[in-house]
């Protein structure tokens, strides 16, 4: 099981734009991509998608760029994940019995069923705005001292 680029990058993506941006305050690729070491292509093509679900907006023009389309304590990340990922589901008979002839008698289904059901459960838990909390305190712990 691993995460692809796209959630990963479109994570950060997410999480750049709760820090940087705001409803007056667009955030342009660019900036993201450069914040972030990520490509501007790749970032056009994640941004996209979130934009086609509604989690972000895109504005035009010299000032233009792109923010939450949402407060980011109503973003989860089982929302963004979704958009980039697809539905959360580790194996195939979870959601889909039909694809094995044993599911409706097997242990292991049943396993693998809990075991999604609180993937879900924590990644529906955590929201945009925690994770930017998250990045904030850790990026202040990093700070080097300083005495005077």
């Amino acid at each position: 099981m691993k995460m692809s680029t796209k959630g990963r990058y479109g994570l950060r993506f997410m999480i750049d734009l709760a820090t940087n941006g705001n409803a007056q305050n667009k955030v342009s690729l660019q900036q993201v991509a450069k914040r972030q070491a990520i490509s501007e292509k790749y970032l056009w093509q994640i941004a996209n998608r979130l934009k086609a679900a509604g989690l972000i907006r895109a504005t035009a023009g010299p000032h233009g760029g792109y923010a939450l389309a949402k407060p980011p304590l109503t973003i989860t990340l089982r929302d963004i994940l979704t958009v980039l990922e697809g539905d959360c589901m580790l194996v195939a008979c979870v959601t889909t019995p039909t694809v094995c002839p044993r599911s409706n008698a097997c242990a292991s289904r049943e396993v693998w069923k809990e075991v999604n059901e609180k993937l879900v459960e924590v990644m529906q838990s955590i929201t945009l705005s925690a994770m930017v909390a998250k990045e904030r305190a850790m990026a202040e712990n990093s700070m080097p001292a300083y005495s005077i």
